[in-house]
């Protein structure tokens, strides 16, 4: 097909965005049975996936249930214990560059379980090599997190706290069911960390919402400005991913996006137009180690837990649970296997990176290079032309960079890039 024609069908169209495959029966042709292999993995991401909430929001993609009783909480976290401890004794030289606990609310679980999890952590510290960027992190709430879970996060070493806000405004937060404190009780939280050696704060917003407007993105900038924390990271609504309507235009989100970046750099933040995650310092990148490799470098990662997603060299798995399912049956499982395993070609790869890190705003030459194992711009070299041509990316030495021209349709943009739109030999 023609590529400007392309790019015109699917500029205004909500299923291009950070999702991928489009839709999951894309993959159907490259599903195998078993788990994936991390033999020839020598550094890799661990990831650990709490589905449990007070709240359920409505814009959540994920899986996630009210918070259920101890002993099913104390369940839960043994059957991971028991899948870490069968994945280290199958590769014990492994070393990690990250690892990332999230959910769901893993700061929702009670006190006790709280300290099994970060006991869970702490014994697989114990046993690998990290990198020397390793830096994990734990997804939190506001009303979750208690002074004595603090101080079990930071003496397990934890030093970055990811704070779920999405919305500060009151009428987009009840139209969401989602449920924030006060500025007060923000400020206090976070007092609260830092008084315990949490060294890094980053708090979520979302944008996109239903009932949000321009007004209400621009509160919660007032809130940033109150707060402050070192790091903050702009989501916008995937609504494919819900398969509900999208409410909002491109346009219109990314004219959210602009005024949440104008103001966040006002405010001392680094970021490049088009990057989701802003910091106060430019050497981390506003990400966790697992994140920052993960969206920058495509490094392999495991995950744990009721349908958390994994990636090798050659393939990506999602745990059992990924589908959806009984509740009460999920959460009796005594391990959490890989149920949806592909063996993906070199383009499905290359298409899962880009689409990555398309929140990053930018993907790297030579890991495409190394993902197809040819030369990427020679593979899609016409590709490039059309967006150099129209100013939608800009392309240097290292790396091909979305625009603030390109941001508006980046989902078209990146997709571009995707299976099927480049010619790619497979041998």
């Amino acid at each position: 097909m023609d590529i400007e024609k392309l790019f015109l069908r699917r500029k205004h169209d909500a299923l291009f965005n950070t999702s991928y495959p489009i839709c999951p029966d894309d993959w159907k042709q490259f599903r195998v049975e078993g788990e994936l292999d991390y033999a020839h993995c020598e550094v890799l991401s661990f990831y650990i996936h709490i589905p449990f909430c007070q709240h359920l929001c409505r814009f959540c993609e994920y899986a996630r249930f009210h918070v259920p009783n101890r002993e099913i909480q104390n369940s839960y976290l043994a059957s991971i214990e028991g899948d870490i401890e069968k994945f280290l004794n199958a590769y014990p030289t492994i070393r990690l560059s990250g690892f990332d606990i999230g959910g769901g609310t893993p700061t929702s679980l009670d006190e006790e379980n709280f300290e099994y999890l970060m006991h869970i952590y702490k014994g697989v510290i114990r046993r690998v090599g990290v990198t020397a960027d390793f830096e994990p992190s734990i997804e939190a709430t506001f009303q979750t997190v208690t002074t004595n879970k603090l101080r079990l996060i930071a003496e397990a070493g934890i030093k970055r706290i990811s704070l779920g806000i999405q919305s500060s405004v009151n009428h987009v937060q009840q139209h969401n069911d989602r449920v924030n404190p006060d500025v007060e009780r923000m400020q206090s939280v976070l007092n609260e960390i830092y008084a315990v050696g949490v060294q890094k704060v980053n708090l979520d917003l979302m944008y996109g919402l239903e009932g949000q407007t321009l007004l209400d993105v621009q509160k919660d900038m007032e809130v940033i400005q109150l707060i402050s924390p070192e790091q903050v990271t702009l989501y916008e609504l995937r609504s494919n991913m819900l398969k509900m309507a999208e409410s909002s235009s491109k346009d219109r989100l990314f004219q959210c996006y602009a005024t949440l970046y104008k103001s966040l750099i006002d405010l001392g933040y680094s970021a490049r137009f088009g990057q989701n995650t802003f910091t106060k310092n430019e050497s981390d990148l506003g990400l966790s180690s697992y994140l920052r490799h993960r969206m920058i470098d495509f490094m392999p990662y495991k995950g744990f837990g009721l349908s958390a997603q994994s990636m090798s060299p050659l393939g990506v798995s999602y745990n059992v649970g990924k589908q959806g399912g009984d509740k009460k049956e999920l959460l009796a499982y005594n391990s959490y296997p890989s149920k949806d395993t592909y063996q993906l070609p070199k383009q499905e790869l290359l298409s899962k990176y880009i689409a990555v890190s398309a929140y990053y705003g930018q993907f790297r030459l030579a890991v495409a290079d190394r993902i197809l194992g040819q030369r990427f711009l020679r593979c899609f070299n016409k590709e490039v032309d059309f967006c150099l041509a129209h100013g939608y990316i800009t392309l240097d030495d290292t790396s091909i960079t979305i625009t603030p021209n390109g941001f508006r349709y980046y989902g078209a943009v990146f997709s571009l890039f995707y299976r099927l739109a480049g010619k790619v030999n497979q041998n």
